[in-house]
């Protein structure tokens, strides 16, 4: 009698572990799943203005533009490299600026301040500016 209870017990593991390993997405199907969903971008990501007006109307002011690699203002483009994480969360990292043919480098940290970013730029000596999301 254990004969037919042990080969049972096969073939129900056996049907437990195909319909485990059944799968209707193939592995490439599974890959390009995986290369579809992008990590999200870093927090600091976006436009941003030191008064949410700005975002609108921009006769007092106006908006930066954030990516992974650049941070550009109104009459400047910069490079941002040298990004680094910070113990809190933030990033540091080295800009180098061309605005009216001059080329300017400094260091910038950047850290989440809630739904908002503050900067700072530490060779200006001055207190951290928060930004807010333009929608």
């Amino acid at each position: 009698m254990t004969k037919p209870k042990t080969i049972l017990f096969a073939l129900a593991l056996a049907a437990i572990l195909a319909a485990c390993s059944d799968s209707s997405e193939t592995p490439q199907a599974s890959a390009d799943a995986a290369a579809a969903s992008p990590e999200p971008a870093p927090f600091y990501v976006g436009e941003w203005a030191a008064d949410p007006a700005w975002c609108t109307d921009q006769s007092e002011g106006f908006p930066i533009t954030i990516t992974e690699t650049e941070f550009n203002g109104r009459e400047n483009v910069c490079d941002m490299s040298e990004i680094e994480p910070t113990p809190e969360g933030g990033i540091t990292a080295q800009l180098s600026c061309t605005a009216e043919g001059d080329t300017v480098e400094e260091p910038i940290s950047i850290a989440q301040a809630g739904e908002d970013i503050a900067i700072t730029w530490p060779d200006r000596g001055t207190e951290a500016t928060i930004f807010s999301r333009c929608e």
